[in-house]
């Protein structure tokens, strides 16, 4: 059984190296821990570790002082180092890179993420290794094999070689020209001239020839020799002897070119990576100057990370060569990745490529270009035994427009790409000022958010709470839903926050602070007296597989003291349609515990009627547009029925959102339906508000007296 491999966690946060180590344990690995630079450094040569998880930021020595460090140290040259950090931009990371850094990763950590970027990290650092055994092994080799040589009179024209010079050289020991010119004649035509001179300036009395150049044999094979040439010369100084060594490094040469190919194209798909592209970009700028256009396409291909996680990496990394291979085909006039040092596509990152073109109609061609990539990438992937569906998002950067530097060029692209995957755009997006703003005032939310998050009081984030009414006008549940008074901003509604917390993956820790947040809130109620009431809370896809999930609820509601069967979590029929199996289990321990289950928006998505017998439900709930639309489109009053008759027949409650007036209501209570909300009732309230109405004998009689009016308002 092969020997753990040795990984030293440096992070000052215990519970970070309490996951951290539980995930590396998990994969089979030996932990070590330090929890600061200084004692690292102190105990690095002791416990020799094989690879460094890093977090950057640590009081005392930081993390970038601690990598700079550690590549002072000759051992440690090689050492992978993945750095962790909450701070994915682009500053950061480059400085992490340039202090030595290996790889890095965002936090909050994607723990199935870290594992196989651990994976890859020891599995280049083995790769490296056998490849710098194989150039020691090849130079001793050349170190003890005998070397062709021979030695030439002038006067006489007679020469002696060696019987090993036929054999390097690949030339019949019976040929008789021996000379120099005929050696010469074989010389590759590039490198003819190069050799002649060499040999020329040492005959002349300089130094001696020492050149590295193609040979071709008498079998045809063209050779990589390293000649080395000397001459005796006379009183005269004219040349008398000459001596000469000559040696095949045709394998070396090779491994050299194999070497220089990794690094400067990805693995995987074949394309140039992300270093080579820059260097060629930055080369086309400076032949372009200001006056010829350049276009940058950033290409980011959809659902390529779900289908790794869903299907294997295997299976990712199947469609992505397909993707790269159909980008490379819309290429015009070639195939190749590379069009006379014009057209480059590399490999960016993950699921990213990136393309330059440069030429004088570069921004129609760049337009039309990414349509046809658009229209190829939208077609099916077959996989094995399934068909997927992939898809992409382009941004189009222009020099001289958008800049002038490579780096500057592919930021921009990078930009233009994310708005238009945000926008939801179909088309490429060409960058502009307008993006420019856009991004950085979605990068200064994102920091607001983090620090709302950080802070103990939520930093204005706040809930709301819409009731939910039985037939008798009784309050007997409410949804709780999220809202954030900023600080400059005002109220913002949940659909101006909550896609970017998904994006930046900070839906998690927001979901964790609503439920804490509703704990606490149930638990003020009841201290006040009033009736116990269920909370439904809106839960995000990623939080059915955070295995903090269930533990979290279970802790909150002990230390509040309520019952679990006041918390119902609502779920979407998409997420019981990315792993069955999966979320079947964690639905199934979350019910067992007493949670409340609900699918929301029942009638939207795709979930088949076996699934709704084996799942551990509670509640359908029906979608407004269905609620809305009752009273006008008899399709959708029959629709109505069918949910409503559907949960009545499997045992589960059934609940009606957007009810926003008096006859949607009665036609929801003549079909039987159990609760209702809407503006119709009441919009959603303050805490405070809620718990007024909570204590008031009868709900408000309509929309006028819950001072509000008839809306599509969308959900939270």
């Amino acid at each position: 059984m092969p020997e753990a491999t040795r990984v030293l966690i440096i992070d000052d946060d215990a519970v970070t190296r309490l996951l951290v180590g539980s995930a590396m344990c998990g994969a089979g690995h030996e932990v070590l821990e330090n929890d600061s630079g200084e004692t690292a450094m102190a105990t690095l040569e002791e416990c020799r570790p094989e690879l460094i998880l890093l977090d950057l930021e640590m009081p005392g020595m930081g993390g970038l002082a601690f990598c700079r460090w550690l590549r002072t140290r000759p051992a440690c040259h090689n050492l992978p180092v993945l750095v962790m950090t909450a701070h994915d931009d682009s500053t950061t990371i480059q400085n992490a890179f340039d202090a030595g850094a290996s790889d890095f990763i965002a936090k909050p950590l994607n723990f199935n993420i870290l594992v196989h970027r651990v994976r890859f990290l020891l599995r280049a650092r083995d790769n490296l290794r056998a490849l710098e055994r194989s150039r020691r092994n090849l130079a001793e080799a050349q170190g003890i094999a005998r070397l062709g040589s021979w030695e030439l009179d002038r006067a006489s024209g007679i020469a002696e070689c060696s019987e090993a010079l036929f054999t390097v050289l690949g030339r019949d020991p019976q040929d008789t020209e021996r000379s120099i010119a005929g050696f010469v004649e074989r010389v590759h035509p590039d490198d003819l001239e190069r050799v002649r001179a060499a040999i020329a300036a040492s005959s002349d009395g300089r130094l001696p020839a020492d050149v590295i150049h193609r040979y071709l044999g008498d079998d045809g094979r063209v050779r990589w020799i390293h000649l080395r040439v000397k001459f005796e010369h006379d009183e005269q100084g004219h040349a008398r002897r000459s001596y000469g060594t000559v040696q095949d490094i045709t394998a070396q040469r090779r491994i050299e070119e194999r070497i220089d190919y990794l690094l400067r194209h990805d693995a995987l798909t074949g394309l140039p990576n992300r270093d080579h592209f820059l260097q060629a970009l930055g080369t086309e700028l400076s032949r372009c100057g200001e006056h010829e256009q350049v276009a940058v396409m950033h290409i980011a291909l959809e659902r390529y990370q779900r289908i790794s996680d869903s299907l294997g990496h295997e299976a990712g990394d199947t469609v992505l060569r397909l993707a790269a291979e159909r980008v490379r085909r819309c290429l015009p006039g070639t195939e190749l990745a590379e069009i006379d040092g014009r057209t480059l596509l590399a490999r960016w990152s993950g699921g990213e490529l990136m393309l330059m073109r440069s030429g004088a109609t570069v921004t129609h061609d760049a337009s039309r270009l990414a349509r046809t990539i658009l229209d190829k990438l939208r077609a099916p992937f077959r996989v094995g035994e399934h068909e997927l569906m992939l898809g992409a998002h382009i941004g189009i950067a222009m020099h001289p427009l958008d800049g002038a530097g490579a780096a500057v060029l592919t930021h921009a692209a990078s930009i233009a790409s994310h708005h238009a995957r945000s926008a939801g755009c179909a088309e490429a997006q060409f960058h502009s000022a307008a993006i420019q703003a856009e991004t950085r005032l979605r990068m200064e939310l994102e920091r607001d958010l983090r620090r709302a998050l950080a802070d103990d009081e939520g930093g204005g984030l706040t809930l709301h709470y819409q009731p939910k009414y039985d037939h008798e006008g009784h309050i007997r549940g409410a949804e709780a839903l999220i809202r954030w008074e900023h600080p400059s901003r005002g109220l913002l509604p949940p659909a101006r926050f909550v896609p970017l917390a998904e994006e930046v993956r900070l839906i998690v820790p927001l979901g964790k602070w609503v439920i804490r947040r509703a704990c606490r809130q149930l638990r003020e109620w009841l201290d006040q007296g009033l009736p116990e009431v269920r909370i439904a809370l809106n839960l995000a896809a990623p939080h059915f597989v955070d295995p903090d999930l269930l533990p979290l609820l279970i802790a909150e509601t002990a230390a509040h003291g309520i019952r679990s069967e006041l918390i119902e979590l609502e779920l979407t029929e998409s997420m019981l349609m990315d792993d069955t199996d999966y979320v079947r289990d964690m639905l199934r321990h979350m019910h067992e515990r007493g949670f409340r289950l609900a699918i929301d928006d029942f009638g939207m998505g795709y979930s088949s009627l076996s699934q709704l017998s084996f799942l551990p439900l509670d509640t359908l709930k029906i979608d407004r547009v269905f609620t809305q639309g009752m009273l006008e489109v008899p399709r959708q009053a029959a629709v109505v029925r069918g949910i409503i008759a559907l949960a009545k027949g499997l045992g589960l409650s059934v609940v009606a959102e957007g009810v926003e007036t008096p006859a949607q209501a009665a036609a929801l209570r003549a079909e039987g339906c159990d609760l209702m909300q809407g503006f119709h009732f009441d919009r959603p309230l303050a805490a405070a508000d809620f718990a007024r109405r909570l204590a008031g004998p009868t709900p408000p009689a309509s929309p006028a007296a819950a001072g509000a009016a008839p809306t599509t308002a969308g959900r939270p």
